[in-house]
């Protein structure tokens, strides 16, 4: 059986507000009969740490769906910890690759993040590296040429330097802790690889200057709308103003950013995710 207080010290130490928690942990008095569930849900992601696997979820939960996935997440924290530290993973590393966890859970909840992710950070298969997070074992599109998964966590400006920092920790960090001496190209798949960006944004933003280090691999027709929308247009609306796409036209604009994201909507326009490649 999981430890209700270590569930609740993991959290703590992630910042989820202990309501959240607690909402949680009542689903198990709720239902007794997912304790069982639960221990062989944490058991399966355990099992996965350091795995290519992203193990499925028990159907059935209904209702208690979210609060099943966060008490299951929660209580794999401990193991993931413990195989960081045995790789040499260096400590801010862990405390801010699993750290995401709960950046996550805090400013979008299990749902709109989607548990997927949420399960490849605890089963180690996201590392934050400064200013970027990133994630082995991945492929270059249309190919099989290994690259690194570059993901962009929403910690302030995406300057310059950091990126430089992180892409040149990225390739050290991956030969020495994981000992990969192949993988040669980082590979982001992002509304911020959309090139419509440059008709709204100075040159020299942030934004366009980090989509310049890459090369544009996919067409103009990645992402086409369905039923209107396309999955570019909700992920601007998630990242750039945390709200759902429905609710922009409310919205009044602050930034140049912004101005932007709803301009070229209210344009008929759609933004796309689009994916870039950088070899080194």
């Amino acid at each position: 059986m999981q430890s209700r207080a270590r569930i609740a010290a993991t959290a703590r130490e992630l910042g989820i507000p202990a309501p959240q928690v607690d909402d949680a942990l009542a689903v198990l008095v709720e239902r007794p009969e997912l304790t069982a569930a639960l221990d062989h849900q944490v058991g399966r992601l355990v099992a996965a740490i350091g795995t290519l696997d992203v193990p499925d979820w028990p159907p059935g939960l209904d209702a208690g769906t979210e609060r099943f996935q966060l008490l299951a997440l929660l209580s794999t924290v401990p193991a993931s910890r413990v195989w960081f530290d045995a790789q040499g993973v260096p400590a801010e590393v862990t405390r801010d690759s699993l750290g995401d966890l709960g950046e996550k859970l805090r400013n979008y909840g299990i749902a709109a993040t989607g548990v997927d992710w949420l399960t490849m950070v605890v089963t180690g298969r996201v590392f934050a590296l400064g200013r970027l997070q990133f994630e082995p074992d991945t492929t270059v599109p249309h190919t099989s040429e290994p690259a690194f998964g570059v993901h962009i966590p929403e910690l302030g400006p995406l300057d310059a330097a950091g990126c430089d920092a992180s892409f040149a920790r990225a390739s050290a960090f991956f030969e020495s802790v994981l000992g990969d001496t192949t993988t040669r190209a980082f590979v982001c798949h992002s509304w911020l690889m959309d090139d419509q960006l440059a008709r709204y944004l100075p040159a020299e933003s942030n934004i366009l200057r980090f989509q310049r280090r890459f090369e544009l691999v996919d067409t103009p027709e990645t992402d086409a709308p369905r039923d209107n929308v396309t999955h570019g247009d909700t992920a601007v609306a998630k990242f750039v103003f945390r709200r759902p796409l429905a609710e922009l036209p409310a919205i009044a604009p602050a930034s140049r950013l912004e101005h932007a994201v709803i301009d070229h909507l209210a344009a008929g326009g759609h933004w796309r995710e689009r994916t870039g490649v950088i070899r080194f």
